[in-house]
Order: structure tokens, then C-alpha cells, then sequence
């Protein structure tokens, strides 16, 4: 019965000298965002059904779900008798 031939080792091709595979240069790592200093992260947990509509309302009108969660914010801080808005926006909803 004649031997199995021996599968290719990654180790012997790191041995062999002339067979040294280029090395690609490394890409710089992407930069760190910056974080802005007037805006706080939060993370929000709604009940599926509330944010398909979400997302069907903004599909319709063309608009991102987070500019429909500023405008729920600021209907909720003016509601409270508070001057501030959450929007930065120049434009109107």
C-alpha cells in the first residue's frame, strides 16, 4: 500500500526561505470618533410593533427615525413648560 502523500504544513512554508509570501503593510487604524460634547449617547428599548411604525412613518416621509424621535423629545420638553429644544436644527419639522 503506498503512503498517503503529506498534506502542505503552513509551518514548512514559513521554513522554506524562498518561499517567503509578501507582507501586505498594514493599514493604519481608523481614528477614534471624537465625541461631541452636547450630545449624550443613550440607548432606548420599544416594543417591536411601535418601532415598525417608527420606521414605516419615516420611510413615508422621508425622513430618518432618529429626526422622529428629536421631534417626540421636544414635544415632551415643551409639554413639561421647558424652553430648551433637543433639536439643533435650523429647519422645522
Amino acid at each position: 500500500m503506498a503512503a498517503k502523500p503529506k498534506r502542505p504544513s503552513m509551518i514548512d512554508a514559513m521554513m522554506a526561505p524562498e518561499s517567503q509570501p509578501e507582507i501586505a503593510p498594514e493599514a493604519a487604524p481608523a481614528a477614534p470618533r471624537k465625541p461631541k460634547p452636547d450630545v449624550q449617547h443613550t440607548s432606548v428599548y420599544i416594543p417591536r410593533p411601535a418601532h415598525e411604525r417608527l420606521r414605516e412613518i419615516a420611510f413615508h416621509e422621508r425622513v430618518k427615525m432618529h429626526d422622529l424621535i428629536m421631534e417626540g423629545l421636544d414635544l415632551v420638553i415643551e409639554k413639561r413648560g421647558h424652553a430648551e429644544r433637543a433639536t439643533r436644527s435650523t429647519k422645522e419639522p
